[in-house]
């Protein structure tokens, strides 16, 4: 990579993949994953720093097929009243709204909740795994600037 060019940071979507062939399981765990990273970004808000009332809400939400929409709304909502932005955030709200909440009837609501959870969890493991990368991408990006 050339040394004067912005360097990108690794978008979830482009290392873990939800396997399922369900369009009602993506979407849970896509939305469990852009929920958490909803969670950790508010708590770095500069509108308002330390902030859980997402968390807070959500750990009072049924993980199902009829209220997936209901938390996505509100993730968002979070999102845009805190101006917490960025492209993963960008990257899982696209991937939560690519597809359907209709399931079929084999499809139980633990199954849902199970997916939401690996999503959820699975981001936890994502950041670990790019911190190291992040902090490089980071300083490259900072040093750019320094030089326009």
């Amino acid at each position: 990579m050339e040394n004067n060019k912005k360097m990108d940071y690794v978008l979830f979507s482009e290392v873990y993949k939800c396997s399922d062939s369900e369009d009602v399981l993506k979407k849970a765990y896509y939305l469990g994953a852009y929920c958490k990273a909803i969670i950790d970004s508010s708590f770095y808000s500069r509108i308002s720093e330390g902030n859980t009332t997402f968390k807070r809400w959500l750990s009072n939400q049924i993980i199902n097929t009829k209220n997936l929409n209901k938390i996505f709304d509100n993730a968002t909502l979070f999102e845009n009243k805190l101006e917490l932005g960025g492209m993963r955030l960008q990257d899982l709200s696209s991937q939560v709204t690519s597809y359907t909440e209709r399931a079929s009837k084999t499809i139980s609501k633990y199954t849902i909740s199970f997916y939401f959870r690996k999503g959820f969890n699975e981001f936890i493991k994502f950041k670990d795994e790019q911190s190291e990368n992040d902090e490089k991408v980071k300083i490259h990006n900072n040093k750019i600037k320094g030089r326009e």
